[in-house]
Formats: C-alpha cells, sequence, structure tokens
C-alpha cells in the first residue's frame, strides 16, 4: 500500500516534521484525557441557554461560549429570531507521502441568520442567509494534491456570501418550496453519519465535486427547490440550480469557451446564464422506523438522479477526434453534452441502548454510491460508507468515533489519455486509476459551545495513480460556537 522506505528516509522525516507532529500527538493526548476524566455531564437533550455572568452551571454547560446576554438570546430564538457565529480551525500535516511534506492551519468563519416567521408572525415560512470567510492555507493543494480533499473546509480565502433564501409551507408543513441561492450541499446526496467526517468527500462526494461546477460549500447558486414529505416514510426532493455559480472557482468544464469575466468572489454573482447551463438533482427517501413509538432501529434510504447541461470536455479527444496527446492534435478537446449520474445513500443504526435516559448508546453503518459519464469525468464511479460509535464512553454522551473510506475510480477518458501519452512520447507514466481515503476520527465535546476533533487519514493514490506516493495525514480540528 505505502511506498517502500528505508528506516533511515522515514527517520529523517518524521525528525523533520518532529515539532509539528509533537504539538499535534499533545492536543490528542490532551483530549482524551479530558473525555476520560469525565468533567462535565452532557446530556443528549437541549440544555437552555445560560448567562454568560451565571455561576450556576458554569461555563463549559452553557449553549454558546458568549452566554445568553441576560436571556436576550433565548428570548429572541423563542421569538424566531436566530443568529449563530461559528469558528472553526485546524491542524493538518503530511509526516509521509504527499507531493511533499508540510504543515497547515486552516480556519473558516460561518456566520448563520435564519428568521422563523412562524414563531414572529404566525405565517408558515423562513428566511435563512449564511457567509463564510475561509482562511489558511490547504494541504490537498500544497502538499497532499489528492482528489478527494483533506479538509472539509478547503475554499478561496474571502468572506462572501453562500446562501440567501426564502421557503414557505403549504399544506401543513407537507410541501416546501424554497427560492433563492442555495448550495445543493446543504440537501442533498448526504449522509447524516459521514457527515461526522472531516475530508471533503465524505459531505459533499467527489463523484460530483470533481465532475461539474455544482453549487455546494462554498458557493452557492440561484435555484428553486420543492420538498413533499407524505407521511413519515416518504420524502421527494427535487431542485433545480444555475450551472455554474463561480466560473472563476470552480471552473469552466468547457475550456474551449471564451472567458466571459465572471467572477463571483463575494459570492453575489447570482449567475443564471443559460451558456453555463442548469444543474438538476432529485433524491426519493425511505424513512424506517422513524415514527412515533417506532420499536426498530431507524434508518434512512435514498436513491437519487442528476444531470448538468452545460457542454464539457472531452478527457481524451480533440474536436476531430485524434488523441490530446496526439501532436496532430489542435489541443481542443471535443464539446460533449452535458454530464449524469445516479447514487444511493443508506443511513442504519444497527445498535442501541437507551437503558440509560442520559445516555444513549448508538452504532451507525452509512454507504454512498454513485456514478457519472467516463468520457468527461474525473471519477465515473463513486463509494464511500463506515461505522459511527456514539456515546459508548461512560459520562460522554454526545462523543462519537469514526472509521471510513471513499473510494472514487477515475474516468476512462483520462486513463486512455496517459495511456496514449506513453504511446506518442515513450514514457512510461502510471495508468490513473483510483484514489481511495481511509479515516479515522473521534470527535469530544468538552463544552455545549466546543468540540475538539482528531484525526487520521490515508490517502492511497493521491491525484488518482502511483504517480504521487501515498499520504499519512494527521490533524485536529476545533469548532466553537460563539
Amino acid at each position: 500500500m505505502f511506498e517502500s522506505l528505508t528506516m533511515m528516509n522515514v527517520l529523517y522525516r518524521w525528525i523533520r516534521w518532529g515539532k509539528t507532529l509533537r504539538a499535534i500527538l499533545i492536543v490528542c493526548f490532551v483530549v482524551i484525557s479530558v473525555a476520560q476524566a469525565d468533567p462535565v455531564q452532557l446530556s443528549d437533550s437541549p440544555t437552555p441557554p445560560k448567562d454568560i455572568f451565571s455561576t450556576e452551571d458554569g461555563l463549559l454547560n452553557q449553549k454558546y461560549l458568549l452566554g445568553d446576554f441576560h436571556k436576550e438570546r433565548s428570548t429572541l430564538e423563542s421569538e424566531g429570531f436566530t443568529f449563530t457565529p461559528i469558528y472553526t480551525g485546524e491542524v493538518f500535516g503530511n509526516p509521509i507521502g504527499g507531493v511533499r511534506q508540510g504543515t497547515i492551519y486552516e480556519g473558516l468563519l460561518d456566520l448563520e441568520l435564519t428568521l422563523n416567521f412562524q414563531k414572529m408572525v404566525g405565517w408558515d415560512g423562513s428566511f435563512h442567509v449564511s457567509s463564510y470567510y475561509p482562511m489558511g492555507s490547504s494541504l490537498t493543494d500544497n502538499d497532499t494534491h489528492d482528489l478527494l480533499v483533506v479538509s472539509n473546509i478547503d475554499a478561496y480565502d474571502t468572506l462572501h456570501l453562500f446562501e440567501l433564501w426564502y421557503e414557505q409551507k403549504f399544506f401543513d408543513d407537507k410541501v416546501a418550496l424554497r427560492v433563492g441561492q442555495m448550495g445543493a450541499n446543504t440537501e442533498f446526496f448526504i449522509s447524516s453519519n459521514g457527515g461526522n467526517f472531516l475530508a471533503g468527500t465524505y459531505g459533499w462526494p467527489g463523484i460530483l465535486a470533481s465532475n461539474a461546477p455544482t453549487p455546494n460549500y462554498a458557493y452557492g447558486a440561484p435555484g428553486i427547490r420543492l420538498r413533499i414529505d407524505p407521511d413519515e416514510h416518504w420524502t421527494f426532493m427535487g431542485a433545480v440550480y444555475a450551472g455554474n455559480p463561480a466560473p472563476d472557482r470552480l471552473g469552466d468544464p468547457n475550456p474551449n469557451r471564451a472567458p466571459d469575466g465572471d467572477y463571483n468572489n463575494s459570492g453575489t454573482g447570482f449567475y443564471i446564464n443559460g451558456s453555463q447551463g442548469f444543474f438538476n438533482i432529485n433524491e426519493l427517501w425511505y424513512n424506517l422506523n422513524k415514527e412515533k413509538d417506532a420499536r426498530g432501529l431507524p434508518g434512512t434510504y435514498k436513491i437519487g438522479g442528476w444531470f448538468h447541461t452545460d457542454t464539457f470536455s472531452d478527457k481524451r479527444y480533440d474536436d476531430h477526434g485524434i488523441s490530446l496527446a496526439s501532436p496532430a492534435s489542435d489541443g481542443h478537446p471535443q464539446a460533449l453534452d452535458g454530464n449524469n449520474g445516479f447514487y444511493v445513500v443508506g443511513d442504519q443504526a444497527i445498535w442501541q441502548d437507551k437503558s440509560d435516559s442520559s445516555q444513549m448508546k448508538e452504532i451507525d453503518l452509512f454507504f454512498r454510491g454513485g456514478n457519472a459519464l467516463g468520457d468527461r469525468s474525473v471519477f465515473n464511479y463513486y463509494c464511500d460508507g463506515g461505522i459511527t460509535f456514539n456515546g459508548l464512553i461512560p459520562g460522554r454522551p454526545n462523543d462519537l468515533f469514526g472509521v471510513a473510506t471513499a473510494y472514487g475510480n477515475i474516468g476512462s477518458g483520462l486513463c486512455g489519455f496517459v495511456a496514449d501519452e506513453n504511446s506518442f512520447n515513450g514514457t512510461n507514466l502510471p495508468i490513473p486509476d483510483f484514489e481511495q481515503n481511509i479515516e479515522l476520527t473521534y470527535c469530544t465535546q468538552i463544552a455545549l459551545w466546543w468540540t475538539i476533533q482528531p484525526d487520521l487519514q490515508i490517502v492511497i493514490h493521491p491525484g488518482g495513480s502511483a504517480a504521487i506516493s501515498d499520504a499519512v495525514v494527521l490533524g485536529c480540528r476545533s469548532v466553537i460556537t460563539f
């Protein structure tokens, strides 16, 4: 699995990376020690936010770091006004593998505002706006060069708008229509258990993130979404979005097209540009044992499909059908109409222990799989899955341990292009085949407003082939809700 290394080479790399490695290991040790020490009894039940000046329960037991401002904050929330600033900070480094060894710090300020008009004026609608300020370096861009992305907060460093939408509900909340700027990743192709992991692909999966310029973190797109919940078992969701929310950041699937000057650093471009196509995604859910008084183990199963109407570039052939690797090629990829695929998602609890009302214990499995067209896609097949353990440490009801893996199979177009390069140039470049991510993570809740998450990832075939050495990534994330 890993490249052959002599003992001296391994020792040399660990010495070079030693200070950062020791810092990460110390943080992980402290976190685990805190978890075992049981300093605070945390409950799954929501705890009323406490005044920051109150000493009744202490700083670690209040809902937000900045407190309740003498009950002003909880009063506003009960009346339908919720404003939540969240800061995420993390350190990642790869002592082994990748293009080079390095260490980065990355941060994200997330500002969320929601207005619930039902609570405000009895009107069954809501308004939501969110903005992001990513900051810091990317280990993926600088060092590992993987396709599935080490961190799910990687983004261009600038303050920008993400979502801005209004949702109206009808027929006793069985139908909901949402209009505005949205991210598809907040509602579609989601595994509730997979979202606990830090690599980017366990959020918006690589089969979409790498293959089409879709609306997802950190750039939303104008669109419309319909959700129907006829009963407790079934849910249907469908949405249509503008095809490319940020051509300067997400890339143009057809590089033959002349640049049109679309820059969206602020997230306020609101592009509805027919030349960039449209993105449609639809999903049908079956909810198992989610109804009231259900006795079985809960689960959710989804089947979905997507298509993008933009023009995509053939990864292997030019517009005359000649290999792009050939000296006779004009270098302009053949234009192909659209891209599409299907997918499935499954989340299933396999064990629960509710004997202690203050600490429910649960083990869950998750799985996702999907496809895309191989001649115009980086990945033509993709799957991920894993297992999570919740609340298994006594006195730590909200702590979670998880193991997951993700696999992306490289599309036929890219494989053929490299094979052609070897043929025309007499080279022996590794033929692209796949990239795989394996992640082990442990998230511990230090306080109601603070979590710390040590993380280990193994990246096999970064970039999709054996050309880059397999990488070991160590990191730790801290999330604070203000």
